[in-house]
């Protein structure tokens, strides 16, 4: 896509009486889910790993459930992995974020296409002359 081209951004989070889910918990998930960690997957996201598991434990706490199991370190190390449900969750959002976008994606070309915004434009300087 062209930079001077029109486009949109979305960022949508799910909730219940606080966040609960969105892209960045998504984001942390699938580095826990490919790094076997989660100070793995904070670094890999260039975060505290403070941060990351004060996210995972508000994001829990929403849920009511665990997101993650986490083995202590010790001689062979600890690890997380994500839980049934935080794969489920997972799976469910990233195919409601897909579905979200091929909508918005038909709706921006209804209202924004890139003929109106030229029309847009040749009548602004129409109206300047």
């Amino acid at each position: 896509m062209e930079q001077n081209q029109l486009h949109y951004g979305i960022s949508l989070k799910l909730y219940f009486e606080n966040k609960a889910f969105g892209p960045g918990m998504s984001v942390l998930l699938r580095g826990v889910e490919s790094t076997g960690s989660l100070q793995g997957a904070a670094q890999a996201m260039n975060m505290a790993y403070s941060k990351a598991w004060k996210m995972l434990k508000e994001s829990e706490k929403a849920w009511g459930f665990m997101l993650t199991e986490r083995e202590t370190g010790g001689r062979d190390g600890g690890g997380s992995t994500l839980t049934p449900q935080a794969v489920r969750l997972l799976e469910t959002y990233d195919a409601f974020m897909a579905e979200t976008r091929q909508e918005l994606d038909r709706l921006f070309e209804q209202h924004f296409s890139q003929e109106w915004v030229e029309e847009l434009k040749q009548s602004a300087e129409q109206a300047d002359e």
